[in-house]
């Protein structure tokens, strides 16, 4: 199989999908990675991320890592890194209530950008069988989101009868009341546990390695709560020793908070060896 029939595989595949719908998002996720052996057991590598979301409509999201990767045993490996994140909020509006829990207004946040700083640390497990190789990995992943302010519209005071000043529509309702204001966000901590099981197979007489993987990201604040789940299917082609490019298609739900619904990716990924 070549690797413009894997890729339009691929794309069919997302196109057909029975859990695609106009409610989801679809994006593209590239990445460019270097590593580099240090010595037969350690390794450093360097990796920068770019994402576009939101149907294709807007950057959603940079990022550069730097991380080291040490091999404890032929079937175990450990990794330590760090991440700089570049994150994209897009507007949201959220409905605001009076005291006695009837709808008052809403609060508009716009569109800002929010820096992120991650720290994580995993062990891998991996064996083969024939061609098939076969991984678990663990990582612990601490993310600090710095504190930031953005623009928030208030809309507030249904219209009443017999009102006659000026009137505010959002949301299919009129307000009587429009107000610009800034919004802080404050810092937030997260502490996640991913678990990610991957198969590989590497096809006899060609460069390619198609693999499947599934990740679960538990939230260790709030009893291992699940709050995203990942799955991958794809093909590593080896265009070298040196060049490697993968692609994939990526299906991921969430949760958490941030990156709810459901998300179909093309995913593009670089990495050179040195």
């Amino acid at each position: 199989m070549s690797f413009k029939k894997t890729l339009l595989l691929l794309l069919t595949a997302m196109a057909v999908s029975p859990a695609f719908s106009q409610s989801d998002d679809f994006g593209i996720w590239t990445s460019l990675g270097l590593e580099k052996d240090l010595t037969r057991d350690l390794s450093v590598e360097a990796g920068f991320d770019f994402r576009s979301e939101n149907n294709l409509k807007n950057a959603s999201r940079w990022s550069g890592a730097l991380g080291l990767n040490y091999k404890l045993t032929d079937f175990l490996k450990m990794g330590a890194g760090y991440a700089y994140i570049y994150d994209f909020n897009p507007s949201e509006s959220k409905v605001n209530f009076t005291s006695k829990g009837k709808i008052n207004g809403y609060n508009v946040d716009q569109a800002f950008w929010q820096s992120k700083h991650r720290a994580y640390f995993d062990l891998t497990g991996s064996f083969k069988a024939g061609r098939f190789k076969f991984s678990l990995r663990e990582r612990y992943q601490y993310t600090h989101s710095v504190a930031t302010d953005c623009d928030r519209i208030r809309f507030r005071n249904p219209k009443q009868p017999g009102y006659v000043g000026d009137v505010f529509e959002w949301e299919g309702q009129e307000f009587m009341n429009r107000e610009e204001v800034v919004d802080h966000k404050s810092g937030k901590d997260k502490h996640y546990l991913r678990t990610r099981a991957k198969v590989s197979y590497n096809i006899p007489k060609l460069p390619l390695n198609p693999f499947v993987s599934y990740e679960l990201s538990n939230d260790l604040e709030d009893g291992l709560d699940l709050d995203k789940t990942r799955l991958i299917v794809g093909t590593e082609w080896k265009i070298t020793k040196k060049h490697v490019l993968t692609v994939g298609y990526l299906y991921q739900h969430g949760t958490d908070g941030e990156h709810d619904g459901d998300r179909h990716v093309l995913d593009l990924g670089y990495k050179f060896s040195f």
